[in-house]
C-alpha cells in the first residue's frame, strides 16, 4: 500500500468519525434544549410580601391579647404587633430590556413588596405598572441584572393542537424548572378563585404546571411565547392552563 493510499484511507476514516461524532453530539441538542438554553434566563422568580393588619378587625380589641400570644408562636418572625406578613412565590417573564416583566395578577395582588429574582440570583425590587384581574395578568417593572434576548410572541390564533410546548417556571421555588408537553386544547374556560370571574379562552397543555409555575413562560419550539402559565386542575393528570400570548400582548400595548 502506497503512502498516498494510506493517507486517503485515514482521511476517510477520520472524516467518518468526525461526522458520526458530531451527529451523536448534535442529537442531544434538540429544539427543546436550544429554546431552554436561549430563553430560560427570561423567566424569573417573583417573591412577594403581603402585610395583614389584624388590629383593623373590630374583634381585635376584645380578643387581641389572647390572639397575640397564639400568633407569635404560630407565625414566628412573620408576626409582629398585630400584623402578619405573608410570603409567596411565583414566576414571571421578562419581555423587554427596559425591565418589563409579565406575570399573573394573583401572583402580585395585594402585595406590599415585590421582588424579582433573576437566574443569576440577583434580587431587585419591582412595582406594578398594569393589572388585568379578569384575565389574571399583570405587568411589573424592575431593573434588569443583565441584558436578555428579545422575546417574540406567537400568534395565539395560529397555535396547533398537538404542537410541542415548553413550560419554564419556579414550581415550589425550584428556579427555572422545565417541563415539556403539547397543546391539548384551545378556548378553554377555567373557574378559579385566582380570577375575578371565569378565566376564558385559555390554552390547555399537558406540560406539568405546579404551584409556583404561575406567571412563567409557555414557549413553542421556535422560542416564541405561546402563553403565560396559569394553573393546573387539582387531582387531575397533567391538565394545565395558560393565558394566550395575544392577551399578554394586548396588556403590554396599553403601556405604550
Amino acid at each position: 500500500m502506497t503512502s498516498g493510499n494510506l493517507a486517503s484511507r485515514l482521511l476517510i476514516i477520520f472524516s467518518a468519525c468526525a461526522f458520526f461524532g458530531c451527529s451523536l453530539m448534535n442529537a442531544r441538542l434538540t429544539p427543546a434544549v436550544r429554546v431552554v438554553e436561549k430563553y430560560s434566563p427570561l423567566v424569573v422568580n417573583i417573591r412577594t410580601e403581603t402585610v395583614v393588619d389584624l388590629k383593623e378587625d373590630p374583634e381585635w380589641g376584645k380578643y387581641g391579647e389572647q390572639l397575640d400570644l397564639f400568633l407569635k408562636e404560630y407565625f414566628g418572625e412573620n408576626y409582629s404587633d398585630g400584623t402578619i406578613k405573608y410570603k409567596s412565590i411565583g414566576s414571571g417573564v421578562i419581555v423587554s430590556n427596559e425591565g418589563i416583566v409579565i406575570t399573573n395578577a394573583h401572583v402580585i395582588q395585594k402585595a406590599k413588596n415585590i421582588f424579582v429574582v433573576f437566574k443569576d440570583a440577583t434580587v431587585r425590587e419591582a412595582e406594578v405598572v398594569a393589572l388585568d384581574p379578569d384575565d389574571d395578568l399583570a405587568v411589573v417593572k424592575t431593573t434588569l441584572s443583565h441584558p436578555v434576548h428579545e422575546l417574540r410572541f406567537a400568534d395565539s390564533n395560529d397555535i396547533r393542537i398537538g404542537e410541542t410546548v415548553i413550560a419554564i417556571g419556579n414550581p415550589f421555588g425550584l428556579e427555572n424548572s422545565v417541563t415539556v408537553g403539547v397543546i391539548s386544547g384551545k378556548d378553554r374556560t377555567f373557574s378559579s378563585p385566582n380570577c375575578r370571574y371565569e378565566c376564558r379562552e385559555l390554552l390547555q397543555t399537558d406540560a406539568s404546571i405546579n404551584p409556583g409555575n404561575s406567571g412563567g413562560a409557555l414557549l413553542n419550539l421556535n422560542g416564541e411565547l405561546v402563553g403565560i402559565n396559569l394553573a393546573v386542575v387539582q387531582n387531575a393528570q397533567n391538565i394545565g392552563f395558560a393565558v394566550p400570548a395575544n392577551k399578554a400582548a394586548k396588556l403590554l400595548d396599553g403601556l405604550k
